[in-house]
């Protein structure tokens, strides 16, 4: 009885307490203050699950169509893209997110205007030709002999100037007149063949180089008419000389040689 009376007096003391004015108002604040912790926990965590869905994340989105086969480089270059950011709910899987990662790609599909561009819609390229092309550039084939082409000498990724050799017929007295003109400079190789010994035979090589669409006209006319000549460039730090043309009467007599348009 006695340790009944002990365990049920403390009860009794807070009954008697909230009983008094000063006791309800007590545990009416303690009651305020622990339903606003709970309010505050409740409104922080649905804030976090909002910002989760809502946050925005970096993208590429196509600004254009860009066709398959287009290049990275092309992509990046020509400004085919534009940076944006999206709520990461919408983010592609495996979006880019920088124009680094366009490099060495080339894309495997059609990518219409308002698309991001994912990892899916560019592979590495394994096209030597293609690749590298853009706006006016194109790529030919240039039949070639050993001394001519340097075959084994050249490789892909280097650097050219062209020279073309013509022997015309003058106008006035008919006599052959040879000229070496410089045709262009700083042209990209973009394959050489590597067998010296098959260029000896009858069967002439080819080499694949990028030019212009002017450029590439004026190749095709001196390999069809005349001698073109491949002259290698240094792999860094190479300077221009004023284009040439060399006459056998400039080249006996020590003239200078005349400056023509590329």
């Amino acid at each position: 009885m006695e340790a009944t009376r002990k365990r049920t007096a403390p009860l009794e003391g807070i009954r008697r307490f909230a009983g008094t004015r000063r006791g309800a108002v007590t545990i009416a604040a303690v009651s305020a203050a622990l339903a606003g912790i709970l309010l505050l926990a409740f409104v922080s965590r649905y804030k976090e699950n909002v910002q989760a869905g809502t946050l925005e994340q970096p993208a590429l989105v196509a600004d254009r169509l860009i066709p398959k086969g287009t290049a990275g480089s092309v992509v990046a270059g020509d400004g085919l893209f534009r940076p944006t950011t999206v709520q990461r709910e919408s983010l592609e899987s495996g979006a880019l997110t920088s124009a680094a990662m366009l490099q060495g790609k080339v894309a495997t599909r059609d990518v219409y205007p308002g698309e991001q561009l994912t990892a899916d819609d560019f592979a590495a390229s394994s096209d030597p030709l293609r690749s590298p092309l853009r706006g006016t550039q194109r790529a030919m084939d240039v039949p070639i002999d050993s001394a001519h082409g340097m075959v084994g000498g050249l490789r892909s990724g280097d650097k050219v100037d062209v020279i073309a050799g013509f022997n015309a017929a003058g106008a006035s007295t008919g006599r052959g007149r040879p000229e070496l003109r410089t045709l262009a400079t700083d042209i990209l190789v973009l394959k050489a063949p590597e067998d010296a010994e098959k260029a000896k035979g009858n069967e002439p090589e080819k080499l694949s180089v990028r030019v212009t669409a002017n450029q590439a006209a004026k190749v095709a006319f001196a390999a069809d008419n005349g001698k073109v000549w491949f002259i290698l460039r240094p792999p860094a730090g190479a300077k221009d000389s004023p284009p040439s043309s060399v006459t056998l009467d400039s080249l006996l007599t020590g003239a200078p040689t005349i400056e023509v348009d590329r």
